[in-house]
């Protein structure tokens, strides 16, 4: 970073260049087969100058140049991972297992809206029940106190000596 005039301005000197062994990879969003990943050790590592790198590198790759076809993740695997046949396998099984649970979690939102409107007027219809329950316990108790008044009243006026 660089200071001149009050402006701030970042440069770079070197590009650092890490090489990392591929392996089979969790990730399933892949469309089929295996997913790539690499591993966490880098095995070769060159430092250039930024000028040599830019004059030397390629143009940027496209998303069709990046993404890898099936067969060619496949092959990768195969041949610079040196996995048998029968730990792709497992891998892409394994990945499956997971593409199927995403797209059983993402069918299931679409009726978590739902299951949670249905709860919601659940909880509605319980809380205009426990009232009306709660209305009827008040009535009954205020009828129990008002016969129990009249009952007392009742038995005054059965033994007041003025009759």
């Amino acid at each position: 970073v660089s200071v001149s005039s009050g402006n701030l301005s970042v440069s770079f000197s070197a590009v650092e260049i890490r090489e990392f062994e591929i392996q089979i990879g969790d990730n399933p969003s892949v469309s089929s087969g295996p997913p790539l990943t690499i591993a966490w050790d880098h095995f070769n590592e060159a430092k250039i100058d930024i000028d040599t790198y830019e004059t030397n590198c390629s143009e940027r790759r496209t998303r069709d140049q990046i993404l890898l076809p099936y067969k060619e993740r496949w092959r990768r695997l195969a041949e610079e991972a040196k996995l048998t046949e029968e730990e792709i396998f497992e891998g892409t099984k394994k990945v499956n297992v997971a593409r199927r649970k995403r797209a059983e979690t993402i069918s299931n939102l679409d009726g978590a809206h739902l299951e949670e409107k249905v709860e919601t007027v659940k909880r509605w219809v319980q809380n205009i029940r426990n009232r009306k329950m709660k209305q009827d316990e008040q009535r009954m108790i205020r009828m129990s106190i008002e016969m129990d008044r009249m009952e007392r009243e009742n038995v005054r006026l059965a033994i007041s000596p003025c009759q």
